[in-house]
């Protein structure tokens, strides 16, 4: 653990639109005045709390400048309420207003910068896409419109499978579920289809820290958090977007991220590569681009 100042720790629930109980923590620097927040969402099948996030999305120079850290649990993920079954449209923006009203209570004058990792990447340019007045930037974490071909082969292993799932959702009119794997379940999977098991994907499952069990999520979910209309929330940001993608990530290829990237209008843009081993290292190995790039515009 870095060697940072005395953080003051809270963490707490914020009531959504619905109801719902939405479950935040949140770090501090004691003592001064917060003068800017960076809100994090996690990525699909984890929580603020698992391996890859926790306190390693913490950065040092950012809470010596008198910057917090506020970390959210998606609703049906984590110590939130709610399910990630029927989540659709703008559920997900929603529940994310909710934590930015708090923390706007919190900390009055403090500036609020959006991090997402992975699909809460998308999430973050989708909301700052709507709400650019509640946002200073966004910044997000190894997404891409993009899958690597590894990928693929876990949604449709072969021709039969695919044609399998068309018929499905055709006869019976049910959205296909999508799963995000166990590291086991992801060995087995690949087992029964006979395709070797791409080892950057079983190590970054691995490092994860994800559930035994398999999550599912339906298409309405990613499209909730903006998956597949990335061109037209892209040229609806009008933020400082900081991109940043590991050079080794197993699941996306970096030039969906190029892609979304050059679609957003605003001319305060950038991409940075980082050297990380896999999907989830990045969090760590982006630090110092994250620190150097908000500190010049906090």
């Amino acid at each position: 653990m870095m060697e940072i100042r005395a953080l003051a720790y809270k963490d707490g629930h914020v009531e959504s639109f619905d109801g719902t109980e939405l479950y935040y923590r949140e770090w501090a620097p004691a003592g001064v005045d917060v003068n800017a927040v960076v809100l994090f969402i996690h990525g699909v099948g984890l929580h603020s709390g698992a391996s890859p996030y926790g306190e390693k999305i913490l950065i040092k120079q950012l809470l010596d400048k008198g910057t917090a850290f506020y970390s959210i649990d998606l609703r049906g993920h984590g110590k939130s309420g709610g399910s990630v079954e029927g989540i659709s449209g703008h559920t997900l923006i929603q529940d994310v207003d909710c934590h930015v009203k708090n923390i706007k209570k919190l900390h009055k004058n403090a500036k609020i910068f959006l991090y997402g990792h992975d699909f809460g990447g998308m999430l973050s340019l989708y909301y700052a896409s709507m709400f650019r007045q509640n946002m200073r930037g966004v910044i997000v974490s190894g997404y891409s419109k993009r899958v690597k071909e590894g990928v693929r082969r876990i949604w449709k292993p072969n021709a039969f499978i695919a044609l399998r799932d068309w018929l499905f959702e055709w006869l019976y009119n049910r959205p296909k579920k999508f799963e995000f794997l166990s590291p086991s379940g992801y060995v087995q999977l690949c087992d029964k289809h006979g395709m070797p098991v791409d080892e950057g994907i079983l190590k970054s499952l691995e490092q994860s820290g994800g559930p035994e069990k398999s999550m599912k999520y339906s298409k309405e979910f990613f499209s909730a958090c903006g998956a597949g209309l990335e061109d037209r929330i892209a040229k609806n940001t009008r933020a400082p977007t900081l991109m940043v993608f590991s050079r080794k990530d197993p699941f996306f290829d970096v030039r969906g991220a190029y892609e979304i990237l050059l679609s957003i209008s605003f001319f305060d843009k950038e991409l940075i590569q980082v050297d990380a081993t896999g999907h989830y290292d990045v969090i760590e190995a982006c630090k110092e681009s994250i620190g150097k790039w908000l500190l010049a515009r906090a």
